[in-house]
Protein backbone atom coordinates (compact mmCIF):
# COMPACT_ATOMS: atom_id res chain seq x y z
CA UNK A 1 0.00 0.00 0.00
CA UNK A 2 3.33 2.22 0.76
CA UNK A 3 4.29 2.44 -2.78
CA UNK A 4 0.62 3.63 -3.80
CA UNK A 5 0.81 6.49 -2.91
CA UNK A 6 4.55 7.33 -3.13
CA UNK A 7 4.97 11.35 -4.65
CA UNK A 8 1.36 11.77 -4.69
CA UNK A 9 0.12 14.83 -3.90
CA UNK A 10 -2.19 15.14 -1.01
CA UNK A 11 -4.28 17.77 0.14
CA UNK A 12 -5.86 17.53 3.81
CA UNK A 13 -8.57 20.20 5.23
CA UNK A 14 -8.74 20.33 9.09
CA UNK A 15 -5.03 19.42 9.10
CA UNK A 16 -3.92 20.51 12.49
CA UNK A 17 -5.49 17.84 14.62
CA UNK A 18 -7.22 14.48 15.21
CA UNK A 19 -8.22 12.73 12.17
CA UNK A 20 -6.87 15.06 9.72
CA UNK A 21 -3.03 15.39 11.45
CA UNK A 22 -3.44 11.60 12.04
CA UNK A 23 -4.28 10.88 8.29
CA UNK A 24 -0.91 13.92 7.16
CA UNK A 25 1.42 11.95 9.14
CA UNK A 26 0.70 8.45 7.81
CA UNK A 27 0.62 9.84 4.23
CA UNK A 28 3.74 11.58 4.97
CA UNK A 29 5.13 8.34 5.92
CA UNK A 30 4.11 6.23 2.62
CA UNK A 31 5.95 8.80 0.99
CA UNK A 32 3.68 11.15 0.09
CA UNK A 33 3.46 15.50 -0.42
CA UNK A 34 1.60 16.21 2.12
CA UNK A 35 -0.39 19.82 2.35
CA UNK A 36 -2.43 21.16 5.22
CA UNK A 37 -5.29 23.19 5.51
CA UNK A 38 -6.93 24.53 8.45
CA UNK A 39 -7.58 28.44 10.22
CA UNK A 40 -5.11 28.31 12.81
CA UNK A 41 -1.41 29.51 11.76
CA UNK A 42 0.19 27.91 15.36
CA UNK A 43 -1.51 25.07 15.06
CA UNK A 44 -0.61 24.57 11.62
CA UNK A 45 3.05 25.20 12.00
CA UNK A 46 3.09 22.43 15.11
CA UNK A 47 1.32 19.95 13.09
CA UNK A 48 3.40 20.51 9.61
CA UNK A 49 6.53 19.94 11.93
CA UNK A 50 5.23 15.93 13.36
CA UNK A 51 4.40 15.51 9.64
CA UNK A 52 7.74 16.51 8.83
CA UNK A 53 9.35 13.80 10.86
CA UNK A 54 6.95 11.50 9.80
CA UNK A 55 8.49 11.65 6.16
CA UNK A 56 9.41 8.86 4.09
CA UNK A 57 11.80 10.83 2.49
CA UNK A 58 13.53 14.63 2.90
CA UNK A 59 12.62 15.05 -0.69
CA UNK A 60 9.08 14.93 -0.16
CA UNK A 61 7.66 18.76 -0.09
CA UNK A 62 5.01 19.65 3.04
CA UNK A 63 3.79 22.90 3.63
CA UNK A 64 0.45 24.21 4.92
CA UNK A 65 -2.37 27.22 3.93
CA UNK A 66 -3.66 29.23 6.32
CA UNK A 67 -7.40 29.16 5.35
CA UNK A 68 -11.06 28.94 6.23
CA UNK A 69 -12.81 26.36 4.23
CA UNK A 70 -16.03 28.26 4.36
CA UNK A 71 -14.55 31.01 2.51
CA UNK A 72 -14.33 30.57 -1.25
CA UNK A 73 -11.64 32.85 -1.62
CA UNK A 74 -9.66 31.27 1.13
CA UNK A 75 -9.83 28.01 -0.61
CA UNK A 76 -8.75 29.21 -3.79
CA UNK A 77 -5.78 30.74 -2.59
CA UNK A 78 -4.68 27.67 -0.72
CA UNK A 79 -5.58 24.97 -3.85
CA UNK A 80 -3.27 27.65 -5.64
CA UNK A 81 -0.48 27.59 -2.76
CA UNK A 82 -0.67 23.68 -2.89
CA UNK A 83 -0.17 23.97 -6.66
CA UNK A 84 2.61 26.22 -7.25
CA UNK A 85 4.73 24.26 -4.55
CA UNK A 86 3.82 20.63 -4.95
CA UNK A 87 1.87 20.22 -8.22
CA UNK A 88 -2.30 19.45 -8.41
CA UNK A 89 -3.47 17.68 -5.86
CA UNK A 90 -4.15 14.07 -6.30
CA UNK A 91 -5.51 13.28 -3.57
CA UNK A 92 -8.07 15.21 -1.45
CA UNK A 93 -8.87 14.28 1.56
CA UNK A 94 -11.49 16.74 3.65
CA UNK A 95 -11.43 15.93 7.65
CA UNK A 96 -12.57 19.86 8.31
CA UNK A 97 -15.73 20.07 10.58
CA UNK A 98 -17.26 20.77 14.16
CA UNK A 99 -20.26 19.59 16.01
CA UNK A 100 -22.07 21.39 18.93
CA UNK A 101 -24.57 18.85 20.36
CA UNK A 102 -27.67 20.66 21.55
CA UNK A 103 -31.55 19.89 21.40
CA UNK A 104 -32.64 21.85 18.29
CA UNK A 105 -35.19 24.36 19.94
CA UNK A 106 -32.20 24.80 22.56
CA UNK A 107 -29.68 25.76 19.65
CA UNK A 108 -28.92 29.67 18.31
CA UNK A 109 -29.64 28.81 14.87
CA UNK A 110 -26.52 30.63 13.56
CA UNK A 111 -24.61 27.52 15.00
CA UNK A 112 -27.02 25.25 12.89
CA UNK A 113 -25.64 27.58 10.13
CA UNK A 114 -22.28 27.18 11.19
CA UNK A 115 -21.84 23.80 11.34
CA UNK A 116 -23.63 23.17 7.70
CA UNK A 117 -21.12 25.79 6.49
CA UNK A 118 -17.82 24.18 8.07
CA UNK A 119 -18.92 20.62 7.59
CA UNK A 120 -20.86 20.74 4.28
CA UNK A 121 -20.31 23.88 2.39
CA UNK A 122 -16.38 23.56 3.70
CA UNK A 123 -16.25 20.18 1.74
CA UNK A 124 -18.08 21.44 -1.30
CA UNK A 125 -16.04 24.42 -1.98
CA UNK A 126 -12.38 23.07 -1.74
CA UNK A 127 -13.81 20.12 -4.01
CA UNK A 128 -14.80 22.55 -6.35
CA UNK A 129 -11.56 23.92 -6.64
CA UNK A 130 -9.39 20.38 -6.51
CA UNK A 131 -11.83 18.81 -9.63
CA UNK A 132 -11.06 21.08 -12.61
CA UNK A 133 -7.02 19.98 -12.09
CA UNK A 134 -8.11 16.31 -11.62
CA UNK A 135 -10.84 15.95 -14.66
CA UNK A 136 -8.08 17.48 -16.64
CA UNK A 137 -5.56 14.95 -15.81
CA UNK A 138 -8.54 12.11 -15.93
CA UNK A 139 -7.63 10.87 -12.46
CA UNK A 140 -7.72 11.79 -8.35
CA UNK A 141 -9.71 10.37 -5.04
CA UNK A 142 -11.79 12.66 -3.04
CA UNK A 143 -12.22 11.92 0.31
CA UNK A 144 -14.99 13.37 2.34
CA UNK A 145 -15.67 12.25 6.20
CA UNK A 146 -18.83 12.24 6.94
CA UNK A 147 -19.88 10.42 10.70
CA UNK A 148 -22.34 7.50 12.21
CA UNK A 149 -24.34 10.43 12.24
CA UNK A 150 -24.03 10.79 8.33
CA UNK A 151 -26.46 7.70 8.30
CA UNK A 152 -28.15 7.33 11.46
CA UNK A 153 -30.07 10.66 13.25
CA UNK A 154 -28.80 11.05 16.82
CA UNK A 155 -30.67 12.57 19.94
CA UNK A 156 -29.50 16.16 20.20
CA UNK A 157 -27.68 16.15 16.99
CA UNK A 158 -29.73 17.52 14.55
CA UNK A 159 -27.82 19.93 13.26
CA UNK A 160 -24.57 17.95 13.55
CA UNK A 161 -26.64 15.11 11.70
CA UNK A 162 -28.08 17.40 8.61
CA UNK A 163 -24.28 18.69 7.78
CA UNK A 164 -23.41 14.94 8.18
CA UNK A 165 -26.04 13.59 6.02
CA UNK A 166 -25.69 16.54 3.58
CA UNK A 167 -21.97 15.23 3.11
CA UNK A 168 -22.99 11.53 2.28
CA UNK A 169 -25.73 12.97 0.15
CA UNK A 170 -23.27 15.19 -1.18
CA UNK A 171 -20.73 12.59 -1.66
CA UNK A 172 -23.42 9.76 -3.17
CA UNK A 173 -24.06 12.03 -6.55
CA UNK A 174 -20.30 13.14 -6.97
CA UNK A 175 -19.53 9.29 -7.08
CA UNK A 176 -21.56 9.17 -9.77
CA UNK A 177 -20.58 12.15 -11.74
CA UNK A 178 -16.85 11.37 -11.48
CA UNK A 179 -16.48 7.93 -11.92
CA UNK A 180 -16.95 8.00 -15.73
CA UNK A 181 -13.98 10.76 -15.14
CA UNK A 182 -11.75 8.43 -13.74
CA UNK A 183 -11.74 10.42 -10.27
CA UNK A 184 -12.78 8.46 -7.03
CA UNK A 185 -14.75 9.35 -3.68
CA UNK A 186 -14.75 7.84 -1.02
CA UNK A 187 -17.52 8.96 2.16
CA UNK A 188 -16.19 8.06 5.53
CA UNK A 189 -18.40 6.96 8.35
CA UNK A 190 -16.47 7.30 12.03
CA UNK A 191 -17.90 6.55 15.24
CA UNK A 192 -16.56 8.18 18.55
CA UNK A 193 -12.66 9.64 17.71
CA UNK A 194 -10.14 10.70 20.49
CA UNK A 195 -10.06 13.97 18.75
CA UNK A 196 -9.64 17.28 20.82
CA UNK A 197 -12.64 17.75 18.94
CA UNK A 198 -14.68 15.21 20.74
CA UNK A 199 -13.18 16.35 23.91
CA UNK A 200 -15.38 19.65 23.54
CA UNK A 201 -18.52 17.47 22.78
CA UNK A 202 -18.37 15.51 25.76
CA UNK A 203 -18.48 18.79 27.73
CA UNK A 204 -20.92 19.96 25.82
CA UNK A 205 -23.32 17.03 25.97
CA UNK A 206 -26.50 16.62 28.14
CA UNK A 207 -27.00 13.95 30.47
CA UNK A 208 -29.39 12.30 28.29
CA UNK A 209 -26.97 12.44 25.13
CA UNK A 210 -24.05 10.89 27.53
CA UNK A 211 -26.53 8.01 28.37
CA UNK A 212 -27.66 7.14 24.90
CA UNK A 213 -23.98 7.12 23.43
CA UNK A 214 -21.99 4.67 24.42
CA UNK A 215 -20.22 3.33 21.53
CA UNK A 216 -16.40 3.10 22.41
CA UNK A 217 -13.81 5.71 21.35
CA UNK A 218 -11.60 5.18 18.69
CA UNK A 219 -8.05 6.66 17.96
CA UNK A 220 -7.42 9.15 15.15
CA UNK A 221 -4.78 6.94 13.91
CA UNK A 222 -7.26 4.16 13.35
CA UNK A 223 -9.54 6.30 11.00
CA UNK A 224 -6.16 7.30 8.81
CA UNK A 225 -5.31 3.72 8.68
CA UNK A 226 -8.74 2.47 7.02
CA UNK A 227 -8.51 6.03 4.94
CA UNK A 228 -5.25 4.84 3.54
CA UNK A 229 -6.42 1.07 3.02
CA UNK A 230 -9.94 2.64 1.45
CA UNK A 231 -8.31 5.14 -1.16
CA UNK A 232 -5.93 1.82 -2.36
CA UNK A 233 -8.91 -0.48 -2.63
CA UNK A 234 -10.95 2.00 -4.07
CA UNK A 235 -13.65 1.84 -1.75
CA UNK A 236 -16.83 4.16 -1.87
CA UNK A 237 -17.58 3.46 1.80
CA UNK A 238 -15.20 3.50 4.28
CA UNK A 239 -16.71 2.41 7.66
CA UNK A 240 -14.45 3.02 10.55
CA UNK A 241 -15.42 1.35 14.21
CA UNK A 242 -17.04 -2.21 14.85
CA UNK A 243 -19.94 -0.34 16.27
CA UNK A 244 -20.03 1.89 13.50
CA UNK A 245 -19.95 -1.38 11.11
CA UNK A 246 -22.85 -3.13 13.16
CA UNK A 247 -25.62 0.12 13.13
CA UNK A 248 -24.62 0.54 9.50
CA UNK A 249 -25.59 -2.71 8.60
CA UNK A 250 -28.57 -2.62 10.68
CA UNK A 251 -30.39 0.52 9.58
CA UNK A 252 -30.52 -1.27 6.22
CA UNK A 253 -31.77 -4.64 7.30
CA UNK A 254 -34.39 -2.87 9.30
CA UNK A 255 -34.85 -0.03 7.66
CA UNK A 256 -38.12 2.08 9.38
CA UNK A 257 -37.70 -0.10 12.45
CA UNK A 258 -34.77 1.51 13.56
CA UNK A 259 -36.47 4.73 14.67
CA UNK A 260 -38.49 2.86 16.99
CA UNK A 261 -36.09 1.31 18.42
CA UNK A 262 -34.38 4.95 18.64
CA UNK A 263 -37.71 5.84 20.50
CA UNK A 264 -37.25 2.89 22.89
CA UNK A 265 -33.58 4.13 23.82
CA UNK A 266 -34.64 8.20 24.33
CA UNK A 267 -37.37 7.28 26.95
CA UNK A 268 -35.33 4.67 28.52
CA UNK A 269 -32.71 7.04 29.06
CA UNK A 270 -35.02 9.68 30.12
CA UNK A 271 -36.64 7.49 32.68
CA UNK A 272 -33.51 6.52 34.06
CA UNK A 273 -31.82 10.15 34.14
CA UNK A 274 -35.03 11.19 36.18
CA UNK A 275 -35.19 8.40 38.48
CA UNK A 276 -31.03 8.65 39.41
CA UNK A 277 -30.39 12.15 38.78
CA UNK A 278 -27.64 11.10 36.59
Amino acid sequence: MKRHFEHKVVLVTGGSSGIGLATAKLFSQMGAHVWLVARNRDRLQSALKQVESARKSPSQQCGFSVADVTRIDEVDKAVSEVTGTCGAPDILINCAGDVFPRLFHEMDLAIVQQLMETDYFGTAYITRACLPSMIARGSGHIVNVSSAYGFLGGYGYSAYCAAKYAVRGFSDSLRVELKPLGIDVSVVFPQNVDTPQFEKEIELRSPVMNALDTTKVITAEEVAGAIARGIARRKYIIICGTEAKLLFVLTGLIGAGVYRIMDRMVMSAQRKIERTGK
